[in-house]
């Protein structure tokens, strides 16, 4: 795919900051005081705060990675079905990176992305809904494009420009990230849930495979065998059982 854009509405519209706590904390306020087009980025060149799942927080160097943010209206999707976003937004940064890296990148529930057992991508979804629709959805991205170190303590974070042995022009990526995550979003607004279910599953790490996890201070074996409707990780254990968990019941080992 060339790296220029091609969407039809995906990055058209462009925000660029310097510094801010966090992009989706800033599109977020935003959106509350206009309507923005579907598809509007706002990406910035340093996150003070940068916010991941829960208390996560993500590190990056000034200009050298991705720190993204869309605004997106899923009024179509009903809200039994909201981790389809999820699904779709994932698959799309996975298309992104799987066209650099190749086979050994991986979706980890919920929405980073892992080049074999390294993080490489941070994905924060924050959905607005009403009683039966979803209003709006704020993606949040935080790739790893340029960074050549990280802090000690981030043993399991590593940069394309780390795999590959170069660096790349960080709009152009940008660009084709975005022809991508909108390829995957408009199957979604197709109605291709199927695909996105099966998609999702082929490429998600450790998926069918046994591994050790932590829960509620209990080490177990256990072997993922897919996602409920309500984006659950289910798992089966050794004894047979089957266990669904949310985001942050459960630990990777």
């Amino acid at each position: 795919m060339q790296k220029e854009l091609t969407t039809l509405f995906t990055g058209r519209q462009l925000i660029s900051l310097g510094t801010v706590m966090s992009t989706n904390s800033y599109l977020a306020d935003l959106l509350k005081m206009r309507m923005m087009p579907e598809g509007t980025l706002l990406k910035a060149s340093v996150q003070s705060a940068g916010r991941g799942q829960g208390d996560s927080r993500w590190f990056s160097e000034k200009g050298k990675n991705m720190l993204l943010s869309f605004a997106f209206y899923p009024s179509f999707l009903d809200v039994k079905d909201i981790f389809l976003l999820n699904k779709a937004y994932s698959l799309g940064i996975f298309d992104y990176t799987f066209h650099l890296l190749g086979e050994k990148v991986k979706v980890k529930w919920p929405n980073d992305i892992y080049w074999e057992n390294k993080k490489i991508c941070g994905i924060l979804v924050e959905n607005q809904i009403n009683s039966s629709s979803v209003n709006q959805s704020i993606l949040g991205i935080g790739l790893n494009l340029n960074q050549d170190t990280f802090p000690d303590h981030l043993t399991q974070a590593v940069s394309v420009c780390q795999i590959l042995g170069k660096e790349l022009l960080l709009e152009q990526e940008i660009f084709s990230l975005c022809n991508f995550i909108e390829y995957r979003y408009l199957q979604l607004k197709r109605g291709e849930f199927d695909a996105l279910n099966s998609d999702y599953l082929k490429v998600l790490y450790r998926f069918e495979e046994w591994f050790p996890y932590t829960s509620n201070g209990e080490n177990f074996e256990g072997k993922i065998t897919g996602i409920d409707q309500h984006g659950r990780l289910t798992l089966e254990r050794k004894d047979g059982r089957i266990q669904h968990f949310e985001t942050k019941e459960i630990q990777f080992v």
